[in-house]
């Protein structure tokens, strides 16, 4: 309406040959002043218009925005209202929270569980592996993980700990939900490790009062005679093994090891694979 009366009104200056050319440069100096004064204004209901448009966020949403955590409150034409976890209302302008890192939370279809498990380093390799094992059957068996992704796995060697790393995903929405499969898992973990005959890591000190065994010298003594042995033969594989020894020998480790369900390849035809080791 307001178009038409300013378009009728210029109409019927142009009809009765009145002048308002100074008239409409008065009103653009003035509508450029009043732009540049309500520019912030402008860009928060632009950016505001945006977050209607795209809708990363919705009134009620737990989400987290830039380093901080809250549930919207109200998404307005110069501000969005978020509740935080204090219980206080914090007020963001639309144009600064429109550029910020939005993730909701509220919008996941799973939940995610990652830990790492540090196992005691006088956990033995079968030990070890009952408990890898045992762990991946209890992922397995949970009515609440999803069956893939699903991973159990030894993952390296810390300062004071052998690393098991979990990763699963609990099929809920709901934190509060999350948190009871979480423990219920947590606690079925300690179990699996007491069961396997091992313990949990944590920075110490061990002192053994007791006589020292010392290195093996009869193993000390072959290992010198078979370093000798390549030496006198021109076959010591420093810096290098030599090209015949690392054709002969290239992919001749059997992996996944025999005895895995994995593993149903038969017995190479020429006998290689009974012998794995190194240079000899």
């Amino acid at each position: 309406r307001i178009g038409v009366l300013i378009a009728g009104a210029l109409l019927l200056a142009s009809a009765w040959a009145r002048p308002y050319s100074s008239v409409l440069a008065g009103l653009g100096i003035g509508g450029l002043a009043v732009a540049l004064a309500a520019q912030h204004t402008i860009q928060n209901m632009i950016a505001g218009f945006s977050l209607f448009a795209d809708s990363p966020l919705s009134v009620g949403d737990f989400c987290r925005y830039g380093d901080k955590v809250g549930t919207v409150e109200e998404i307005g034409l110069r501000s969005t209202r978020i509740r935080s976890l204090d219980r206080t209302l914090i007020s963001i302008p639309n144009s600064v929270f429109a550029e910020m890192q939005l993730e909701n939370y509220t919008r996941r279809d799973r939940m995610l569980l990652r830990t790492v498990l540090g196992l005691r380093f006088e956990t033995r390799p079968d030990q070890l592996r009952h408990v890898l094992a045992r762990l991946r059957e209890l992922l397995l068996a949970h009515p609440r993980v999803t069956p893939e992704p699903s991973l159990v796995r030894f993952v390296g060697f810390g300062d004071s700990a052998l690393n098991v790393e979990v990763f699963a995903y609990v099929d809920t929405r709901e934190w509060e939900d999350f948190l009871r499969v979480q423990e219920d898992l947590y606690l079925r973990m300690i179990d699996v490790v007491e069961a396997s005959g091992t313990g949990f890591a944590f920075p110490s000190q061990t002192l053994y009062l007791g006589r020292d065994s010392g290195l093996d010298p009869e193993k000390g003594a072959a290992a010198a005679r078979e370093v000798a042995g390549w030496r006198s033969d021109g076959r010591l594989p420093f810096p290098d093994f030599d090209l015949e020894f690392r054709r002969t020998h290239r992919d001749t480790l059997d992996y996944p090891p025999r005895g895995s369900a994995s593993n149903h390849h038969p017995e190479p035809p020429d006998g290689r694979g009974s012998n794995r080791t190194g240079a000899s």
